[in-house]
């Protein structure tokens, strides 16, 4: 009996050793699949410049931010940073977008004006007749200094109105060898009908703008004019 039990176990156990001996255990498995460490190194060499691939794509360069953005301004002082970096575009940053805004503002308020028939640059000097009060009479000097037209200009703009009857031109009794214009019955009807779409223009102008930073550009702009003046 204790013999039978005994070749039992014995059977037993060189079964076992055998199942062992052909199956590697889990350990021994896993080990074996793993790769080895110079190949696990091999694949992961690349990261760094895939990494750094992918940060320089997202940051984009400054040329395609001005691109995207629309703002010449913005491809201006990047050209110029690469060009002359020894410069400081920081006052062009805002010099040259009062520029380029001066002349968007212009070129969109003529289309505005288009329906009635007249320029800014004549609005212009309308508006400066109206807003000095009857008669609405000014000598080309006095509205040289509100208007920006040069003389030749002026001289231009006003035989434009006068043949249109929009004004009318007589000797001012101060200064005989100058001609004053004065707003006629028709001129004030224009202007007073130009100026709403002026105020207008103005207002979509500054649209994306709230209350309190119209008021700071305003505030800056000013401060900006009165040292030019002086």
């Amino acid at each position: 009996m204790l013999s039978a039990i005994y070749l039992h176990v014995k059977i037993l156990a060189v079964n076992i050793i055998r199942r062992m001996s052909r199956t590697p255990d889990r350990k021994t498995r896993k080990t074996a699949t793993d790769p080895v460490p110079g190949r696990r190194q091999s694949r992961q060499a690349p990261a760094a410049p895939r990494a750094a691939r992918a940060a320089a794509a997202s940051a984009g360069t400054a040329a395609e931010t001005a691109e995207r953005s629309g703002d010449v301004v913005d491809q201006l002082l990047h050209d110029w940073s690469r060009e002359r970096p020894d410069l400081d575009a920081s006052a062009m940053a805002v010099v040259g977008r009062v520029l380029h805004l001066g002349r968007l503002f212009e070129a969109d308020l003529n289309r505005s004006l288009r329906a009635l028939g007249i320029p800014y640059s004549d609005l212009d000097v309308l508006a400066t007749l109206r807003r000095c009060g009857a008669p609405y009479r000014l000598t080309p000097t006095q509205l040289r200094r509100s208007v920006l037209l040069t003389s030749g200009a002026m001289t231009a703009c006003l035989n434009r109105l006068e043949a249109r009857g929009l004004i009318a031109r007589s000797f001012d009794a101060n200064d005989r060898r100058s001609l004053a214009a004065e707003l006629s019955a028709e001129g004030v009807r224009l202007i007073d009908r130009a100026i709403g779409e002026r105020f207008a223009h103005a207002e979509r102008s500054l649209d994306g703008l709230d209350a309190a930073e119209r008021a700071q550009l305003a505030r800056l702009l000013r401060k900006l004019r009165l040292r030019q003046a002086s």
